[in-house]
């Protein structure tokens, strides 16, 4: 898994990323305070699980990282560029 994360909400947070694509070995730390303490594991399962994630991948992004499915997290280095847009 290439984002993983150590903390309780609310509260802070440190994320620790690292690029997927195969034989790069990116990584990044970064820490966020989460002021909204999600759902409970027993009331929404992924929601639990994916609250830290929702929350920080506006900052992700602004780091240069992007979410490719299927792939998972890629650096600024091997990061697809955007598909240009019909015309």
């Amino acid at each position: 898994m290439s984002l993983t994360t150590a903390g309780k909400t609310p509260g802070p947070v440190r994320f620790y990323l690292a690029c997927d694509h195969h034989g790069c070995t990116t990584h990044t730390t970064f820490d966020l305070v989460i002021p909204d303490p999600g759902p409970s594991r027993d009331d929404d399962l992924w929601g639990h699980l994916l609250h830290h994630t929702h929350t920080a991948a506006p900052h992700i992004e602004e780091l240069g990282w992007a979410y490719l499915h299927g792939n998972g997290y890629t650096c600024p280095t091997h990061r697809v560029p955007a598909l240009p847009s019909a015309s």
